[in-house]
């Protein structure tokens, strides 16, 4: 497991490298927009909204163009980031700039006020957590009792072949990042010890690599 500092400067090569490939980047951020389609049929955005993990703003961009939405916090642990990248990302998939706040921080310790969210939602960010279980607390505090949280992208150890499992989260560990991976039944362990109900919707998952 890898320090907030060693994740700030593994962040911090991700968005040279990224600025360096940011016509291919984005066009790969195109492909993802599908999944916010699913999602907004299915939940209902509204209110205050915070993405964890933010990084790239391509779930904020596209949170904060809905009219019911006030505003959308967007967190990560690299300041460079979210001001690099996620501002050129919002900018070009047509986000409300008005409604967004970029927040550096971490995000097992929240800087807001309990029950301030209506949604709070992450993109391929709680198995990054060096601490699942106080980031899960955290997430319940500052929630809305009739709040929801929505994890996308999260890797499912059971999904995955044994061999790839091996090798996975190999690359980003060596640069610095955190990986974890849980099974099913581990991911219900955690929710249930902060009272979350947990549903698996398999849908946005079954097609999708991890990049």
């Amino acid at each position: 497991m890898n320090n907030l500092k060693t994740e700030i400067r593994s962040s911090r090569e991700k968005s040279i490298c990224l600025l360096h490939n940011y016509d291919s980047f984005l066009r790969s951020i195109k492909k993802r927009v599908p999944i916010f389609t699913f999602l907004e049929k299915k939940y209902n955005f509204k209110g205050e909204v915070l993405e964890l993990g933010a990084g790239s703003c391509w779930m904020s961009a596209l949170i904060s163009k809905v009219p019911e939405v006030k505003n959308v916090y967007a967190i990560d642990i690299s300041k460079e980031l979210l001001e690099s990248i996620g501002n050129k990302v919002i900018v070009d998939l047509n986000g409300n700039k008005e409604k967004i706040k970029l927040v550096s921080t971490d995000f097992h310790k929240l800087p807001f006020a309990d029950n301030k969210f209506d949604v709070i939602i992450c993109d391929a960010s709680l198995h990054h957590a060096q601490n699942l279980p106080i980031l899960l607390k955290e997430i319940n505090r500052v929630l809305k009792k009739d709040g929801f949280l929505i994890a996308v992208r999260e890797p499912i150890k059971s999904f995955l072949h044994c061999c790839n499992l091996r090798r996975f989260g190999k690359k980003e560990i060596g640069q610095g990042a955190t990986e974890n991976i849980y099974s099913k039944t581990e991911w219900k362990k955690y929710f249930d010890q902060v009272g979350f109900e947990l549903n698996f919707f398999e849908e946005l998952n079954k097609d999708d690599k991890k990049t």
